[in-house]
């Protein structure tokens, strides 16, 4: 091997290993890492564990379920917890506290998808505590402790469960204050008063209504994904919606906190 090529290889490493190290210290990776770092500190975590046992201790300690049951049960408990948790670590992260380092940042873009990041990714760690406890509880045992769980289906379930996660705590960030008006605010709820009328009610008005549904097909897909036990292309395409969900949502809350006065009213 020629002096030339033992050269290019610590120098081909040291660019790597540079690249790595500006990628870790993007803005909004810092962000994220510090907002997580500051909502573990802050001990509600611990109330986030807490939530996750009892949910386990109230649906699964006495009966396992099967894979479908599982994912039904765990997919609307940790979509509950997306909501709560990400208000709390939103408004933590929101405070007055912000107002400096939001000045220091060439964009408030960074901050936005910081916080999205740090409260996505604070879905996938609670999601597998569920996991572990429900593949412990050993009566239907050699099936994980879930009735007719295998690799597979568990594996899809997981991707569709975490994707409404994702995109459930995407939106509470957006929507939280200051970053989104209040009449957005109420927009949003209006929106869900449209979709829980219409889900649940008989007549014209109802079926009139039934349109404000249609921004939850892609979300009741991967709802279905464990109990389908396969994801096929029409669950493709409900994960790239909801990838255009989260990153769309992202784009909204940057527009939005880019518009505000630095002072967040």
């Amino acid at each position: 091997m020629s002096m030339k090529s033992f050269e290019t290889q610590p120098t081909s490493a040291l660019r790597i290993s540079q690249a790595l190290k500006d990628f870790w210290r993007l803005p909004s990776l810092t962000v994220a890492r510090f907002t997580l770092l500051s909502y573990l500190r802050s001990g509600w975590i611990l109330g986030d564990i807490a939530i996750v046992w009892l949910l386990y201790a109230a649906f699964f300690l006495e009966f396992g379920g099967n894979v479908a049951y599982f994912f039904g049960t765990t997919g609307q408990g940790l979509g509950a917890l997306a909501i709560l948790g990400t208000i709390v670590m939103v408004q933590r992260a929101m405070s007055a506290r912000v107002y400096l380092p939001l000045s220091r940042l060439t964009s408030r873009s960074a901050y936005i998808r910081g916080l999205v990041i740090a409260t996505g990714v604070l879905r996938f760690p609670l999601y597998l505590m569920m996991m572990l406890l429900g593949m412990g509880f050993h009566t239907h045992a050699p099936s994980w402790g879930i009735q007719g769980a295998t690799v597979t289906n568990m594996l899809v379930g997981s991707v569709g469960l975490l994707a409404n996660c994702v995109v459930i705590s995407t939106l509470v960030v957006v929507f939280s204050a200051p970053i989104a008006t209040r009449l957005a605010r109420i927009a949003l709820l209006a929106w869900f008063a449209a979709v829980l009328y219409s889900n649940t009610s008989l007549g014209p008005l109802a079926s009139f209504l039934s349109i404000s549904r249609l921004p939850l097909i892609p979300m009741t897909a991967c709802f279905n994904f464990g109990a389908a036990g396969s994801i096929g292309w029409p669950g493709v395409a409900a994960l790239l919606i909801m990838a255009l969900y989260v990153v769309g949502l992202t784009m909204l809350g940057e527009y939005w906190l880019a518009s505000r006065d630095l002072i967040l009213q």
